[in-house]
């Protein structure tokens, strides 16, 4: 294989394998990305048998057609570091040299045909959306998402496709974020729901460069496939049954209190200042137009906020932990968020805007 290649381009392509490809494996060529020229483009292939990527580099001019398959992590450092424009690359019995204007480089890779076969031919249950509007619904729920929970099936977020709307929900037990998006083409009648890793949810917002561009899903059996237009991602789906998470969005809550985010936000920051591990609880408590958030650790001392919010009733506290507030701040856009209580052990409802919800529970402070 010969190819001349837009190096920073095929660097991109490799930030993204490298991100997929596992550190440790008794298998080496999995560390490994698999590059080849297709049709005057380079694609560039990674997997760890459990998520696959091709992305297809087109700022190429291919002066001899093949494949390599290197380690991910060389090649990548090599690309950072270079300041040549193009790059040429050069394999000949599974060795990749690397060439730029003033360095050469020669990798140890491993032979083409040892490469694991990636197979992406996943048809049924297919939907478009744009990927701006992917993008921000990822992003307002992938955080509340369970890290290596004994409860399997909730290490992911919940797809659940319906007409011209995507639900995602996600939730660690203690917290959970629900938010709705516009599909470009709705899904079908009978279209499957899934519950896809974390890890697949950050490689797909990171496949989302042009908000305008067009996105393919296609939910299967097993797997999810993701296709735009520079990539194609497959992965293995979360098997098990997610909660249901209805049940544990609260109704007929009898407190309403509409609460800026930018102050909000401001005001748990400091709040928690003087918290610890032992005391993680920031109080809140609504009285007539004023939200007043206060902290107590005995070795550290105290604190107390108060801003205006819009709430006329009888005075209400409630705890919660800092930290669940702020992850859902940092993630929405709009101003204002609207606060639904019924009792101060009961878990707390947030709306922001038409189509994000999240639920929280409380803590003892």
């Amino acid at each position: 294989m010969k190819v001349k290649c837009n190096r920073i381009a095929l660097h991109e392509a490799l930030q993204l394998a490298a991100s997929i490809v596992p550190s440790r494996t008794p298998k080496a060529i999995l560390q490994c990305a698999k590059l080849q020229t297709i049709d005057n483009q380079l694609v560039v292939t990674a997997t760890d048998n459990e998520i696959t990527i091709n992305y297809h580099v087109r700022q190429v001019e291919s002066v001899q057609e093949g494949a390599s398959v290197v380690p991910a992590d060389r090649l990548t450092s090599i690309l950072r570091e270079s300041n040549d424009d193009v790059v040429h690359l050069e394999v000949e019995n599974a060795i990749c040299q690397v060439i730029g204007k003033d360095s050469r480089f020669r990798i140890y890779g491993h032979d083409p045909d040892d490469y694991p076969v990636t197979d992406m031919d996943i048809k049924d249950g297919g939907f478009k959306v744009k990927a701006g509007e992917l993008r921000r619904i990822i992003g307002q729920v992938v955080f509340a998402a369970a890290r290596e929970s004994t409860r399997y099936a909730i290490n992911g977020i919940f797809w659940e496709p319906q007409g011209k709307k995507l639900r995602l929900v996600a939730t660690d037990g203690r917290r959970l974020a629900h938010v709705e998006g516009d599909l470009v083409s709705g899904a079908k009648e009978d279209a499957k729901s899934a519950i896809v890793p974390v890890k697949t949810m950050q490689l797909i917002e990171r496949m989302l460069h042009d908000a305008e561009e067009t996105v393919e899903i296609v939910l299967g059996e097993n797997q999810l496939k993701a296709v735009t237009a520079q990539a194609e991602m497959t992965s293995n789906l979360v098997q098990g049954r997610f909660p249901k998470y209805s049940d544990v969005i609260p109704t007929g809550s009898d407190r309403k209190i509409t609460v800026n985010a930018a102050a909000l936000q401001s005001a748990v920051k400091r709040a928690a200042l003087l918290i610890n591990e032992q005391s993680r609880g920031v109080k809140m408590t609504f009285a007539d137009e004023t939200l007043t958030l206060s902290s107590s650790t005995p070795e550290a001392g105290d604190a107390e906020i108060r801003m205006p919010v819009e709430y006329k009733g009888e005075e209400f506290s409630i705890g919660f932990n800092p930290n669940y507030i702020l992850e859902m701040l940092r993630v929405v856009e709009e101003e204002e968020t609207v606060w639904e209580f019924t009792e101060s052990s009961k878990p707390g409802l947030i709306r922001v805007g038409r189509h994000f919800l999240y639920v929280i529970m409380p803590v003892t402070v």
